[in-house]
C-alpha cells in the first residue's frame, strides 16, 4: 500500500529519487491505477513512491501544473525531473521511473 502524504510532510521527504502519485478519492482510474503504481513499486525499489489526495492538497495542482488525476510526478530532490500521465500499465509505470533516472 502506497504512504499516504500531506502537501506539508511531502516537501521534507523530497531525497534522492522520489515519485508523487496524485489521485482523488472520487476518481475510480485512480483506484485502479494505484494497483499499478503498488506493482510497479514491488518491483523497481529505488525510487520511494508517496500518495497525495489532490481534495486535501490543491496547491501541489498550482505547483505542479496537474491537470488531471491519476498523475505520477518523479523528483530528484527537489527538482522535478518527469510527469506521466495517463498511467496505462504497470510496465509503462516502470518504464517511466527508470528511464527517467540518471544514474
Amino acid at each position: 500500500m502506497l504512504t499516504e502524504i500531506s502537501a506539508h510532510d511531502w516537501k521534507n521527504n523530497l531525497r534522492g529519487y522520489t515519485a508523487l502519485f496524485i489521485s482523488s478519492p472520487f476518481c475510480q482510474t485512480c483506484a485502479l491505477a494505484e494497483q499499478m503504481v503498488e506493482q510497479a513499486r514491488e518491483i523497481e525499489a529505488k525510487t520511494t513512491i508517496y500518495k497525495i489526495n489532490l481534495q486535501l492538497a490543491p496547491e501541489i495542482a498550482t505547483e505542479y501544473k496537474v491537470q488531471s488525476v491519476p498523475m505520477l510526478l518523479l523528483f530528484y530532490g527537489h527538482q522535478l525531473v518527469a510527469r506521466l500521465s495517463p498511467l496505462k500499465h504497470t510496465g509503462h509505470i516502470l518504464h517511466f521511473l527508470i528511464n527517467n533516472r540518471d544514474e
